[in-house]
C-alpha cells in the first residue's frame, strides 16, 4: 500500500464509484431548522466542494471539533467488488483521518490505511484528495468503507466531501461538470466608470432587448468629516441606457418611488421592459418589509410598487432572488423554506392572477445543493436557467452553472454544467444575465479588492440558450395610421405554447414579444370601436436570433372602411372554412352584436385556375359559408350582403401557388354603422 496526495485535474478515465449510502456515523453537525447542511449524507456522491478547499455546508462535519473521541462514517456503494484504491476528499481540516477500513461481505474489517503516530500536522486551512493505492486487488469484495477521524489532531472544523473506490491504480480525479467545449479564456470587460464606482455594484439585470441595464449600488460606509462619524447610505437601484454606438451611458438613480429609505434592488424585468420586480414590500411613510413587489412603467415614470402575494409564502432567509420567465407566467426564486436541502434553494411559483402567485415548490435535488443556490436567471428561450452556487465542484467561491428544462414541467432539469474557467473566476461570481440576442452576458464578480463590479463578457456558443426572436411594433388604425391603445394577443399555431396578452399603450412605447423560433404565430389586436384582423408571423424556417419590427392594424367601425380577412385562405377549388377563419368570423360576429346596426358587405375572389364560371360560382359558395356561419352566431341575414367576383379581380399574379393563395380571399366593407 502507498499513499498519493493528488492535486486536482478535471477528467478521469477509470470506472469510479462514489459513496451512495450512509451505513452509520458517529455524529454530525446539526443546525436548527435546517435539513441536510453538514449532515453525513453530504459525503455521498461526487465531490460538492473539492477542489476549492473551503469550509462548506455541502460536506460531512462531525458535531464536535477537537473531540477526544474518534469520529467515523461508514458508507456503501452501488456495487460490491474488489478494489485497488480508495479516495477521500478532505475539503477542510485535512490530516484528521486516522484509519480507513474496508468491510467485506462477512462484515470483517480490513485496514487499508493507518496514520503514523508522529505524523506531521498539515495546514488545516487546505484540503486534499487522499488516495490509498493498494498493491493488488483486495482478495475480498468490498461492501463498505469506514473512515475514522481523530479530530483533536487537527484543531477546528474537519470535513469530508466525498469517498470513492476503484479497481484501478490511476488516481481518482474528481470531475467538474463543464459545458461541452467551454473555452478556458473569455474576454471580460469591466463596464467602467459609467457603471462601476468605488462602491459595490451588483445584481445586474439586462432588458431582453439589450438596451437598458438595471443594477444595485451598495454604498460602503463613508467617513463624514462634519459629524466625525461614518455615514452608511443604503442600497439603491441605478440604470444605464445603451447608445446607438453600443456604449453604456452614465448611470442614473432610478429615483422615487423605487428607491426609498430601505434596501432596493431590481430582481427581474419583463420581456417588454414595462414591468420590474423588486426586493421587499413597499410601505409608504415607513421602511419596507421582506417580500417581493412589482412596478409598471407609465407615461410619468414607474408606478408605486405593489406587493406580490402568494397563496403561501415563507422565507427563513434574510435574502431572496427571483427571475421571471419571458411570458411572465413563472417565477423562479432563491429562498429558504422547510423543504430546503440546505441554505437557500431554488423554488418555482406559477402566476394565478395579476398580484397572486402559487405557493413556491422546491425544484429538486438535481439543481439544488446544501449551499446557497442563488441569483437565478431564466433566459429568453424560457428553457435555460443560469444560477450561482458553490455547492458543486468548481473554480472558486460561487460559480455560474447552466441547466436546461427537459419537459413542460419546471421540475425536470439537465445536470447543471459549470460554464468553465473562462467565465468563472477564483472569486465570487453571481447575477448572470443575458439579453435575448445571447451575444453578451453581464455578470457580477469580486475583483482583487474583494469589491463587486459589473462585467460584460462575450458569451461562448456552449453557454448560450436557444435562439429566439423579438417581435415589436405598434398597433395602428388602418385609416389614419395613428396608434390605438389596445390589447394584443399572440397565439402559437401549434397550441403547445400559451397565448400571451399584452396591453399596448402608445404613451409608454411599442409592444414587444420574445418568442421561440420554428413556430408560426397569430397576432390579433383588440380595441372597442374597431374590428380586429388576424395577422401571422411565420418563424418556422428561422434558425438564428432575429429582431422583427411589425405593426398590426385595427379597422375603425366606420362606414366605407375596408379590409382583407388574412385568415380567409382556401384550398384550391374548396369552399370549406378553415379553423383560423372561424376565429376571425367570431370577432366579426362579436362586433356586430356589440353594434346592432352594423352592416357588412363581403366580397369573394378566386385565382384563375379552372373554368371561369366555376370560379365565379366557387366565390359565391365561399361567401355563402361566411354568411351562414355569421347567421349561426345570431346575426340577422339582412345585415350581411355578399358578392362573388370569381377570378376577375386579382391582387397578385397567378404564376405560382404562393401568389395564387393571395387571390383566394374574402374582403369586407362596412356599409352601415
Amino acid at each position: 500500500m502507498f499513499i498519493l496526495l493528488y492535486i486536482f485535474h478535471s477528467s478521469y478515465s477509470q470506472k469510479t464509484y462514489w459513496a451512495s449510502r450512509v451505513v452509520e456515523f458517529s455524529s454530525e453537525r446539526v443546525i436548527p431548522f435546517q435539513t441536510t447542511e453538514y449532515k453525513a449524507v453530504q459525503a455521498l456522491g461526487k465531490p460538492n466542494v473539492f477542489p476549492k478547499f473551503i469550509e462548506s455546508t455541502a460536506a460531512w462535519q462531525p458535531s464536535q471539533p477537537d473531540s477526544p473521541n474518534s469520529e467515523y462514517i461508514t458508507v456503501s456503494f452501488d456495487t460490491i467488488m474488489s478494489i485497488r484504491q480508495v479516495a477521500v476528499a478532505e475539503n477542510y481540516g485535512q490530516g484528521a483521518i486516522d484509519q480507513i477500513l474496508a468491510v467485506d461481505e462477512n462484515k470483517i474489517f480490513h485496514t487499508l490505511y493507518q496514520s503514523l503516530k508522529n505524523q506531521p500536522i498539515k495546514n488545516r486551512n487546505k484540503g486534499e484528495m487522499l488516495h490509498i493505492l493498494l498493491e493488488d486487488l483486495t482478495p475480498y469484495s468490498v461492501v463498505a468503507i469506514k473512515i475514522i477521524l481523530k479530530t483533536e489532531r487537527i484543531k477546528g472544523v474537519n470535513q469530508i466531501d466525498a469517498i470513492a473506490i476503484s479497481e484501478s491504480i490511476d488516481p481518482i480525479k474528481p470531475l467538474i461538470k463543464i459545458a461541452k467545449d467551454a473555452p478556458t479564456e473569455v474576454f471580460r470587460e469591466n463596464l467602467g466608470k459609467n457603471i462601476n464606482s468605488r462602491h459595490q455594484e451588483f445584481a445586474p439585470i439586462i432588458s431582453l432587448d439589450g438596451k437598458t441595464l438595471f443594477f444595485t449600488r451598495n454604498y460602503l460606509p463613508v467617513f463624514w468629516q462634519h459629524k466625525k462619524t461614518f455615514l452608511n447610505e443604503d442600497m439603491d437601484v441605478w440604470y444605464s441606457n445603451k447608445d446607438s454606438r453600443g456604449n453604456w451611458g452614465k448611470a442614473h438613480r432610478i429615483g422615487l418611488p423605487i428607491n426609498d429609505k430601505g434596501k432596493n434592488a431590481v430582481f427581474s424585468v419583463s420581456a417588454d421592459g414595462k414591468e420590474i420586480f423588486l426586493l421587499n414590500n413597499y410601505k409608504k411613510n415607513t421602511f419596507s418589509t421582506i417580500g417581493i413587489s412589482h412596478s409598471f412603467l407609465t407615461s410619468t415614470g414607474w408606478s408605486y410598487p405593489e406587493e406580490i402575494k402568494f397563496i403561501k409564502f415563507d422565507n427563513y432567509s434574510h435574502y431572496c432572488d427571483i427571475t421571471i420567465s419571458p411570458d411572465g407566467s413563472v417565477m423562479v426564486m432563491s429562498i429558504m423554506r422547510p423543504s430546503t436541502t440546505g441554505r437557500r434553494d431554488l423554488y418555482v411559483s406559477f402566476k394565478k392572477d395579476k398580484n397572486l402567485w402559487s405557493e413556491p415548490v422546491n425544484m429538486g435535488r438535481q439543481i439544488n445543493t446544501s449551499e446557497d443556490d442563488a441569483s437565478p436567471f431564466i433566459a429568453a428561450d424560457g428553457k435555460t436557467l443560469y444560477y450561482s452556487t458553490r455547492g458543486f465542484t468548481g473554480y472558486g467561491d460561487n460559480d455560474i452553472y447552466k441547466t436546461v428544462r427537459l419537459d413542460d414541467s419546471w421540475f425536470n432539469w439537465s445536470e447543471p454544467e459549470n460554464l468553465g474557467p473562462g467565465i468563472n473566476t477564483p472569486e465570487w461570481d453571481a447575477f448572470f444575465t443575458i439579453p435575448a440576442s445571447g451575444e453578451y452576458a453581464y455578470i457580477c464578480s469580486s475583483n482583487t479588492s474583494k469589491k463587486e463590479d459589473i462585467y460584460r463578457l462575450e458569451l461562448p456558443k456552449t453557454a448560450k440558450p436557444e435562439a429566439v426572436a423579438i417581435i415589436s411594433g405598434n398597433v395602428l388604425s388602418m385609416t389614419d395610421k395613428k396608434p390605438v391603445e389596445s390589447i394584443l394577443t399572440m397565439t402559437p399555431q401549434n397550441n403547445k405554447l400559451k397565448t400571451e396578452i399584452k396591453n399596448y399603450d402608445p404613451a409608454i412605447g411599442s409592444f414587444s414579444f420574445v418568442v421561440p423560433l420554428k413556430e408560426v404565430y397569430d397576432f390579433v389586436p383588440y380595441a372597442k370601436g374597431y374590428l380586429a384582423i388576424n395577422e401571422t408571423v411565420d418563424l418556422s424556417n428561422e434558425i438564428s436570433y432575429r429582431e422583427i419590427k411589425k405593426d398590426f392594424y385595427l379597422i375603425p367601425l366606420e362606414i366605407g372602411n375596408k379590409g382583407i380577412l388574412n385568415s380567409f385562405t382556401f384550398e384550391q377549388g374548396e369552399s370549406k372554412l378553415q379553423a383560423p377563419t372561424l376565429k376571425d368570423l367570431d370577432r366579426i360576429a362579436q362586433a356586430m352584436l356589440d353594434f346592432p346596426t352594423l352592416e357588412i358587405f363581403f366580397e369573394g375572389h378566386t385565382d384563375n385556375q379552372g373554368d371561369f364560371q366555376l370560379n365565379l360560382k366557387l366565390s359565391e359558395e365561399r361567401l355563402d359559408e361566411v354568411k351562414n356561419y355569421l347567421i349561426s352566431k345570431s346575426i340577422l341575414a339582412e345585415r350581411i350582403t355578399t358578392k362573388g367576383w370569381g377570378q376577375t379581380r386579382p391582387i397578385a399574379s397567378n404564376l405560382t401557388e404562393d401568389r395564387r393563395k393571395l387571390n383566394r380571399r374574402v374582403e369586407f366593407t362596412i356599409v352601415k354603422k
